[in-house]
């Protein structure tokens, strides 16, 4: 398979935003409403007394140009992690948002909805921003052609995929959870680095389209239930 036959389809830059999701610039009304509602219901879920919200924000492709048939809705409820008054803030968190988001299989225009809870003190390198609370752009995208080096992203997410299918097939849950962290580690030093345009953020998506992160945390369940078995 050529580089660019891996790139084209999971890596994408257009003219416009996603007209079923905008109109024009503007975010459209059924889609923040649906937005909205679905917010209330997972702060509902979260059952954190007199939880404090700060603002609902959509990050990622469908914020930008770079959209493409896997995008989903990144739907960050932000809150000050301060509040919560434990030292397991950020673990809690994502805890209930990976149940919620393991249960629940909602789509909006065809977009599956991401759930996130961020820290109003996050740091974030999204080239677009909206807040859906104000209906308003916090970081308006700039439409800038990339310059996307095809053989280099292919030829890392080739790389993480063998590495994947090796640690898969070990069966060590302490080798998997350290492709884990390397794979993180790897991605967040590229957006640092040159942002979402990055080849470790395209190599990235990539293997995560193909399913390749779900099979890496499918099969660290796997170990470990062999482990306590």
């Amino acid at each position: 398979m050529k580089a660019r036959d891996l790139v084209k389809g999971n890596i994408a830059y257009h003219h416009t935003l996603n007209q079923d999701v905008w109109d024009g610039d503007e975010l459209r009304v059924d889609v923040r409403y649906k937005l909205l509602e679905i917010a209330k219901r997972f702060i509902e879920y979260l059952e954190v007394p007199n939880f404090k919200l700060v603002d609902v924000i959509l990050r990622g492709s469908l914020v930008n140009y770079n959209y493409t048939q896997y995008s989903d809705f990144d739907l960050h409820i932000v809150t000050d992690y301060a509040t919560l008054g434990c030292d397991i803030t950020e673990q809690f968190y994502m805890a209930k948002k990976r149940i919620w988001n393991d249960e629940h299989d909602i789509t909006i225009k065809g977009y599956e909805v991401e759930l996130y809870v961020e820290d109003v003190d996050a740091k974030n390198v999204s080239a677009g921003t909206y807040s859906v609370l104000d209906s308003r752009w916090l970081r308006t995208p700039k439409h800038e052609d990339p310059n996307i080096d095809d053989r280099a992203v292919s030829a890392k997410a080739r790389d993480l995929m063998t590495q994947i299918n090796r640690a898969r097939r070990s069966n060590d849950e302490q080798e998997i959870q350290r492709l884990q962290d390397k794979i993180k580690n790897m991605r967040q030093a590229g957006l640092d680095r040159a942002g979402e345009f990055s080849t470790e953020n395209l190599a990235f998506k990539i293997i995560r389209n193909k399913g390749y992160l779900d099979k890496l945390y499918k099969a660290k369940n796997t170990a470990i239930d062999n482990k306590l078995s």
